[in-house]
């Protein structure tokens, strides 16, 4: 298991705070300080505080997720700014893209087509490898080669929505209609 896992599994066992931070992005300043605490809460050392390791623990001893919930509890004001400050990096990465977009434009007068051409080919690989795996049957050979290959298409098929059609990309045209001239 891994710390996303893990973040997953504290979630539904009622630690929001918690799951969240050890859920999210890996070597996020928020999930090595909840690393830090439920290690603490836990009685384990840093170095011993693996994902197995804490959820075995949390399974053996129903007393482990009392003090987690305590230790989150303790602690609710400081996880909510880590958890805070992990999202607001997440979405400063997506204006950062955005911005790198709106630079080009104005440096050369013309947009990034290769972001386009990217996009385009992520799409209509997506669509074309979904209507293929329905339609053609594969060798049990190559099943787990071709679907580990279709899940990067997914993540990459995700990023190309999360990217046009995100919150920010719709916040970004709200901003946009808002500074229009007024008739």
């Amino acid at each position: 298991m891994d710390w996303k896992g893990l973040g997953e599994q504290l979630f539904k066992k009622g630690l929001p705070l918690l799951g969240g931070l050890l859920g999210g992005p890996a070597g996020a300043l928020g999930a090595k300080a909840a690393v830090s605490l439920v290690s603490s809460a836990l009685g384990l050392s840093e170095q011993d505080a693996t994902p197995d390791k804490i959820l075995e623990r949390i399974e053996a001893d129903p007393q482990a997720l009392i003090e987690l919930k305590k230790a989150e509890m303790a602690h609710k004001e400081n996880l909510q700014t880590l958890l805070l400050a992990d999202k607001e990096l997440e979405l400063k990465d997506v204006a950062d893209a955005r911005a790198r977009e709106r630079a080009i434009v104005e440096a050369t007068g013309k947009k990034d087509w290769n972001l386009y051409v990217l996009a385009w080919v992520t799409v209509v690989g997506f669509f074309g490898l979904t209507g293929l795996l329905m339609k053609v049957a594969i060798p049990e050979s190559s099943s787990e080669v071709v679907f580990i290959l279709f899940g990067g298409l997914v993540a990459g098929f995700t990023q190309v929505l999360g990217y046009f059609f995100g919150s920010s990309r719709g916040s970004s045209d709200k901003t946009k209609l808002l500074t229009l001239p007024r008739k």
